[in-house]
């Protein structure tokens, strides 16, 4: 179990969260499926010299994403994308999203060197998961270059 899974299992948070029929983790997608990434637009990083800035992925050009491989039919169960903020229910696509966007909120942020972040608040509070969008149109550079959903 991840620090992440650990950490969700033992809050005890109130706000939205998906009542949507979409996948459970570890359940195969039934249909074509293509990159869907949450984008970490806002959490911020602290230095230890009390300077702060938002986390960037610098690698990329772009701010932070989180990616994984979905269906159009699992994208549209997943809801408003304004309902969607809170805590996820348990198995869910949007706890996969909500997990795999904590790690690389972390993994950003210590490349960055910061000594402290937004990562956990944004991960406690599903804050992010407004956020999801298909890798394509004005949203396509949000795929890193080694993600693909065909093997």
């Amino acid at each position: 179990m991840s620090l992440a899974a650990a950490l969700g299992a033992s809050l005890l948070t109130t706000g939205t969260s998906c009542t949507c029929s979409d996948r459970t983790t570890g359940d195969d997608p039934r249909g074509l499926t293509e990159p869907a990434c949450l984008w970490l637009i806002s959490p911020r990083g602290f230095r230890a010299d009390g300077s702060s800035s938002l986390l960037q992925d610098d690698a990329n050009h772009r701010n932070p994403t989180a990616c994984l491989c979905i269906t159009q039919e699992e994208y549209d169960a997943l809801g408003d994308r304004l309902d969607r903020v809170g805590w996820p229910e348990e198995g869910t696509l949007l706890e996969e999203f909500n997990e795999v966007a904590y790690d690389e909120c972390k993994r950003i942020s210590e490349l960055q060197g910061f000594v402290d972040d937004e990562c956990l608040d944004y991960y406690q509070h599903g804050t992010w998961l407004k956020d999801i969008y298909f890798a394509r149109g004005d949203w396509a550079n949000g795929k890193p270059p080694e993600f693909s959903c065909h093997e």
